[in-house]
């Protein structure tokens, strides 16, 4: 198959090219959130035909002579502050992006195309567990942009008969997410933290907990829906939740760090961000508070009954293993 993925040098788009290395594999990605050695294999050549360029720019003119079966649609800004602070390229990369790709697709005659969304649409849900066809609303700018993305691919599911898989992908996390962003995801967080014998600077009491989903399960049902050409919108959760607290012993535990973490009122998880709470409308603290302490679980019942996908829940086992497997890929010296 010819399939074309857009933020293949990220954590996620990483995984899945290797899981893919039977297929002729294409890439879009600007570098703005990926990392060029993850397109690489282990001698240092591109696992498919890359072009470095923003899904924001016009993309009919693109390997013309390739006739596509699929499209994994993966590029985002992904960071919750990132996005607030960069409102404007948020919604150019999130929405005018996922419209750009969607465009492609339509007049070049790709019917499959993956969705990457996620589980924060759900944001101001107040259901214990989070299911698909629960209403959803929500405000910050991250979260808002995907149900955009949402929106659209029912557009085009419904108006031009296309097989579109949504995807919410709740808190994923694996060896190659990114680390060096001003708000990693917390795993990644904490294995630089601790093997650069730092100590950890959590929020709140640690007892706030989420849904982690381990990269491996979420490529697994990535390829079911490209190769069964799936139609709907599903959930990508372990139906697990695994606290700060938690989270922060299985990997100090795995790298074999006497370091201990610390917590700090849960307003202040944004603050390498200064810029959102200055000028004439500064962001709320209270949202920060809100967002740092929310709890998620998901149900991947929809994906189960009509996949056949079930994910691994294992999550002690898996978060000690991707600790080691990032620090061997990134700390070898440490």
């Amino acid at each position: 198959m010819n399939i074309l993925i857009t933020g293949a040098a990220g954590g996620i788009g990483s995984t899945l090219i290797r899981e893919l290395n039977n297929h002729s594999l294409f890439f879009i990605d600007n570098l703005r959130n990926g990392y060029e050695q993850n397109l690489m294999d282990d001698d240092g050549s591109l696992l498919g035909e890359w072009s470095q360029t923003s899904i924001t720019e016009p993309m009919d003119d693109l390997w013309m002579d390739v006739d596509f079966d699929a499209v994994i649609h993966l590029a985002a800004i992904t960071s919750l502050p990132d996005c607030e602070e960069n409102f404007t390229e948020a919604f150019d990369i999130n929405v005018t992006g996922t419209a750009n790709v969607l465009q492609f697709c339509k007049n070049r005659g790709i019917k499959n195309v993956v969705f990457a969304s996620t589980s924060a649409v759900y944001e101001n849900t107040k259901d214990g567990l989070l299911v698909e066809d629960i209403p959803i609303n929500p405000l910050l700018f991250y979260s808002s942009t995907k149900m955009m993305g949402e929106h659209m691919c029912d557009s085009f599911r419904k108006n031009y008969d296309m097989n579109i898989a949504t995807l919410r992908f709740f808190n994923v996390f694996g060896p190659r997410q990114d680390y060096l962003r001003d708000n990693p995801p917390l795993l990644n967080y904490l294995v630089r933290e601790f093997c650069n014998d730092r100590i950890p600077m959590l929020h709140s009491d640690g007892s706030q907990s989420r849904d982690y989903v381990h990269v491996d399960d979420v490529v697994e049902l990535i390829k079911i829906c490209m190769e069964q050409k799936v139609d709907g919108t599903y959930n990508v959760c372990s139906g697990v939740k695994i606290s700060v607290k938690q989270m922060a012993e299985y990997v100090r535990s795995a790298l074999h760090k006497n370091v201990e973490v610390t917590y700090r009122d849960s307003s202040k998880l944004w603050d390498t961000k200064p810029n959102l709470f200055s000028g004439n409308f500064p962001l709320k603290k209270s949202v920060v508070t809100k967002e740092t302490n929310k709890t998620s679980l998901g149900s991947f019942d929809k994906a189960w009954k009509e996949l056949g996908w079930k994910p691994q829940t294992n999550l002690e086992t898996l978060i000690k293993k991707v600790s080691v497997e990032m620090k061997d890929l990134y700390f070898e010296e440490s």
